[in-house]
C-alpha cells in the first residue's frame, strides 16, 4: 500500500518544494481586500448593488461567505468600500487646469465619468459619505484650490461640500435614470422633454415619445453642465468680491 504523505490528505509533495496545497486552499489563502471589491464591483454591474448580498458574493467568489467578514463587518461597509473605489477612480481623472476654476470643472465632469460607468453603483454610492482615502483625496484636492484662489480655509471647506453635493446630487439622478429599464428610460426622457418645454415647443415634444434612450444622457449632461457653470459662475464672483475686500 502506498504510504501517505505526510502533508496529510488533500496535498500532494514535490522533492524540491515541498507540500502543494490544493486549488480550495490557494483559494482562501488569496481572498484578499482587493478581490472582494473587484468581484462585488463586477456583480453591482451586472445585478445591481441593491441585490447585492453577502451570499452572493461568497457563492461568485467560491468562499464562505462568513469569510468575507474578516475583510468587511457588514454589507454596508463593503458599499462604501465600493464607493471609494469609484471615487479613486474620479480622483485619478482629474487634471489640473491653468486656473482654480479649470481644475473645480474637471474634477466634476471626472466624478461623473466615473460613476456614471456604473450607474446601478453610483446611483447607491453618490448620497454616500464613503470616509476612505478616495473621498479624503478629493477633499484634500478642492479645498486645495480654493485656499489658493483666496478663501479662508473654513469657508473652503464649506464651499467644497457644496461643491460635491452640488455635482453628486445630480449625478445621482441621471445614474437612477440610467439604471431604468430601456422603456422607462425613453418614457422619462418624453415627459422631462414636454413638462420643461416651452409652450413653443410642446408639441413637438409631445410628438417625440418614441425618444431613443441615447437621448437621456444627452439631456442630463446639458442640465449637468448648465448646474455647473452657473455654480461655478458664482463662487468665482464671491471669490473676486472677497479679493476686493481685501
Amino acid at each position: 500500500m502506498a504510504k501517505e504523505s505526510d502533508a496529510g490528505p488533500g496535498a500532494s509533495t514535490d522533492a524540491l518544494s515541498g507540500p502543494i496545497r490544493t486549488s480550495g486552499t490557494r483559494k482562501r489563502a488569496s481572498l484578499s481586500r482587493e478581490v472582494i471589491l473587484e468581484t462585488a464591483m463586477r456583480l453591482a454591474d451586472s445585478e445591481g448593488a441593491t441585490f447585492l448580498t453577502l451570499s452572493r458574493l461568497g457563492r461568485a467568489l467560491g468562499a464562505d461567505p462568513t469569510a468575507l467578514y474578516r475583510h468587511f463587518r457588514n454589507k454596508d461597509e463593503l458599499l462604501l468600500a465600493m464607493g471609494d473605489h469609484l471615487m479613486a477612480e474620479a480622483v485619478a481623472g482629474i487634471e489640473p487646469g491653468r486656473s482654480w476654476v479649470d481644475t473645480l470643472r474637471s474634477a466634476a465632469w471626472s466624478m461623473r465619468r466615473a460613476y456614471l460607468a456604473r450607474p446601478a453603483l453610483g446611483a447607491q454610492s453618490a448620497a454616500r459619505f464613503t470616509g476612505g482615502d478616495a473621498e479624503t483625496q478629493l477633499v484634500h484636492t478642492i479645498t486645495g484650490e480654493l485656499t489658493k484662489a483666496g478663501i479662508e480655509p473654513e469657508e473652503a471647506a464649506r464651499h467644497c461640500r457644496a461643491f460635491a453635493e452640488v455635482v453628486l446630487g445630480h449625478i445621482g439622478i441621471t445614474a437612477t435614470l440610467l439604471s431604468l429599464s430601456p422603456e422607462q428610460q425613453a418614457l422619462d426622457v418624453a415627459i422631462g422633454r414636454r413638462v420643461y418645454a416651452t409652450p413653443a415647443q410642446r408639441p413637438g415634444t409631445l410628438r417625440s415619445a418614441g425618444t431613443h434612450v441615447a437621448t437621456a444622457l444627452e439631456d442630463e449632461n446639458e442640465v449637468f453642465r448648465t448646474l455647473l457653470e452657473t455654480y461655478l459662475e458664482g463662487l468665482r464672483s464671491r471669490v473676486s468680491a472677497a479679493q476686493h475686500d481685501r
